[in-house]
């Protein structure tokens, strides 16, 4: 088994619906130099889903979180075209205080989606919650966000309804296996 410092290192090779041949490893801070062209490939739809507001860019202060993540209690894996470099797509995963649960934020380009990427990210990153010994991995959801909450349901979530048009998407990692 890995020693703690060693969680996500791993780089995964993979081959989505698309025939694109993606790369997924941990996130680095010069990866946020790719961001621009990343977000200008998200439909302003895709990201009001995501953000839950409209929103043109990342701010500076979201930019400088995920470009000086803590390890210890925080991991972000992106996903690059193996062939051009480009960043496909990112999942972060941040622990709760009690640090038995996280949550979850993903992103890919809106051309992509339904090509199994999210699928991908999302496997890898409850495989990596799985290996430091998470007991729960959540994300919030719009309502309206009929992909998200059926890609989390193909992976084993239960979706809580929270009221306001969100749902809680819930993983227990005790139960849960690979589909």
């Amino acid at each position: 088994m890995a020693s703690k410092g060693d969680f996500g290192l791993s780089e995964l090779h993979e081959t989505i619906r698309g025939g694109e041949h993606v790369l997924i490893r941990r996130l680095r801070p010069e990866d946020m130099a790719l961001y621009p062209d990343f977000l200008r490939d998200v439909s302003p739809e895709d990201l009001r889903l995501r953000f839950f507001a409209h929103i043109a860019e990342l701010s500076a202060e979201e930019r400088d979180k995920l470009s000086h993540l803590d390890y210890r209690h925080e991991m972000a894996f992106i996903a690059l075209d193996d062939d051009t470099g480009r960043m496909l797509g990112l999942v972060r995963l941040k622990d709760e205080l009690d640090e038995q649960t996280a949550e979850f934020a993903i992103l890919v380009r809106s051309r992509l989606k339904g090509h199994g990427l999210g699928w991908q990210l999302m496997q890898r990153v409850i495989d990596y919650a799985k290996e430091k010994g998470l007991r729960r991995v959540y994300g919030d959801v719009l309502a309206e966000n009929a992909s998200m909450l059926q890609m989390a349901a193909e992976l084993g979530f239960r979706a809580d309804d929270m009221g306001s048009g969100f749902r809680r998407v819930v993983l227990d990692l005790g139960t849960s296996g690979r589909p």
